[in-house]
């Protein structure tokens, strides 16, 4: 049974040493986790959310904020424009969430499928970079009447940070954008960096209540989780001053995650027939509760704290895995071991005191633990939590 230690504590100081003002003085990070909550859900709590799962959250009467679904690949291929006719597929899985009074979140995934093959000619190559640019359109046109949340690029900016450590920066790094049927770009430079705010650009001026946020990714400023004097506060800020060169002070909130898969599945080895917990092919990553051993919790909420702190956006935490506690290593296909729920729901206010304004759950991979397979772990700890939710 999954407790929540996570009412109660929002209102007087909690929180209030994290956030100062923005450059006017006029809001502080708590009122933008607070605005970004009730512009998306028309209240101002913690939110709570599942991702890659078109059905689970409702057949299951998982009481959720947000849903979200994955857009990948070009409409002029076999990507997510002709999954439905007319490039309909985010407005019917808007259509659904508003009908069980869910908010939908999108998350944009091609240019870093691209950059991760190597493949950054693509960027300048005009006929990919119109039609991306098209796809992109289409979203927002598809969602221009209701709220929103729309993530851009998950790891496309952490591999932009790589190019960037390599001496080509994403102000000098070729995009095209400059196309007659793309007005919202045409002042912009024909950058990485341009294209970056061109995307968001073509969201505000095709969708005002979708709500944009680009992905914060840890490994664009590495730190040894297992080092006890590693600056993770300084990892954290470099990741946000970065962000801010490709303009995220264009945005509404960034997100961030604790790991692509259930700690489980990477003891051993993706699904091999040994586990260690230290020996696996990343290494240490079932999280130490209590805080005292390497690698924990403390130190990924100290590295959001930096992060959304110098940055002065929320964050959303971002395709949480699912898996359950256990005491012994790995598990088997589709019900790994994790702590990520069990912890998050038991320290809602530790999230909020570190800019987090929701956190949303979800498989990285096919056999991940999921809604099927948790034992119903996440629809308890969710149902509690809505019991009292957390005011922001």
């Amino acid at each position: 049974m999954i407790t929540c230690a996570c009412g109660g504590g929002g209102g007087g100081n909690q929180g209030d040493a994290t956030v100062t003002g923005d450059g006017n003085g006029s809001q502080t990070l708590r009122d933008r986790q607070r605005q970004l909550a009730i512009d998306l859900r028309g209240k101002g709590d913690f939110m709570i959310g599942v991702g890659n799962d078109n059905t689970g959250p409702y057949t299951r009467g998982v009481p959720i904020d947000l849903h979200y679904a994955y857009l990948v690949g070009y409409g002029d291929q076999t990507g997510w424009p002709t999954w439905n006719a007319n490039g309909d597929y985010p407005k019917l899985f808007a259509q659904t969430a508003a009908s069980h009074t869910v908010t939908p979140m999108f998350t944009y995934y091609q240019l870093a499928l691209e950059l991760e093959n190597h493949n950054d000619a693509v960027l300048a190559d005009a006929t990919r970079m119109h039609q991306y640019l098209a796809d992109i359109r289409l979203l927002f046109q598809r969602i221009s009447d209701k709220p929103a949340a729309v993530q851009i690029e998950p790891d496309f900016f952490g591999y932009l940070m790589q190019r960037a450590a390599a001496g080509t920066p994403p102000e000098t790094l070729p995009a095209k954008t400059h196309f007659a049927d793309v007005p919202e770009c045409s002042a912009l430079p024909e950058t990485a960096a341009g294209l970056t705010r061109c995307i968001v650009a073509i969201g505000r001026a095709n969708a005002p209540l979708a709500r944009i946020g680009f992905h914060a990714s840890m490994w664009g400023s590495y730190f040894d989780v297992m080092d006890p004097n590693a600056d993770v506060d300084a990892s954290g800020r470099a990741v946000a001053a970065f962000l801010d060169t490709v303009g995220a002070a264009g945005t509404d909130f960034v997100t961030v995650e604790t790991l692509d898969r259930d700690a489980g599945f990477w003891e051993t080895s993706g699904g091999g027939a040994t586990c260690s917990v230290t020996g696996g092919s990343r290494g240490a990553v079932y999280w130490d509760e209590s805080n005292v051993a390497l690698p924990n919790f403390s130190q990924h909420v100290r590295w959001v704290k930096a992060l959304t702190g110098a940055l002065q956006r929320p964050a959303l935490e971002w395709q949480t895995p699912m898996g359950v506690p256990a005491t012994t290593c790995g598990g088997s296909d589709t019900h790994w071991r994790d702590n990520r729920v069990h912890y998050f729901f038991a320290h809602v206010a530790d999230l909020v005191d570190a800019g987090v304004a929701g956190m949303t759950f979800g498989t990285g991979a096919g056999g991940q633990t999921d809604l099927s397979t948790d034992g119903d772990q996440l629809k308890t700890a969710a149902t509690a939590y809505r019991v009292t939710p957390f005011p922001l």
